[in-house]
């Protein structure tokens, strides 16, 4: 999944996720907090399903506060025949949305994230893009 594409969050939360990535999402995907910046994650079934297996590989005792916060905002989803989602109202809040809104494709088949318009723009120019990915590809070894 490649590329930052817009999109408009109407007022009874609905958005429309762009062809390309509802392809590549497949029929039924989720939607969840995402871990690190204040944006959605969204999954393939399949992606969310792994997850799980991974979470349920680990001590519950390790895994409680990663569940309650992405299994508690979770939300499994089918887009229309237009392609309209409806996003629930605390992951709406939680990720600050307004009417413009960017879906991010992540580069790995089954994730891409859901950025209000305004904290896309300001996430990007916040950052040294290129010394920022040479300092991490330093770090990974790449």
């Amino acid at each position: 999944m490649f590329g930052a594409h817009k999109s408009t969050l109407d007022a009874k939360g609905r958005m429309n996720i762009p062809i390309k990535l509802r392809e590549e999402l497949g029929e039924t995907f989720f939607l969840a907090k995402n871990i690190g910046t204040r944006c959605i994650r969204v999954y393939s079934e399949a992606e969310w399903d792994a997850l799980m297996k991974s979470l349920d590989e680990l001590p519950p005792v390790k895994t409680q506060t990663i569940r309650r916060y992405l299994v508690g905002s979770a939300d499994k989803l089918v887009a229309d025949k237009q392609g309209r989602v409806s996003v629930n109202s605390e992951l709406i809040a939680y990720a600050g949305l307004t009417t413009d809104v960017m879906v991010i494709g992540m580069g790995k088949s089954g994730m891409a994230e859901i950025w209000d318009k305004a904290a896309w723009t300001e996430f990007n120019e916040s950052l040294d893009t290129e010394e920022e990915v040479r300092r991490i590809a330093e770090e990974l070894g790449m």
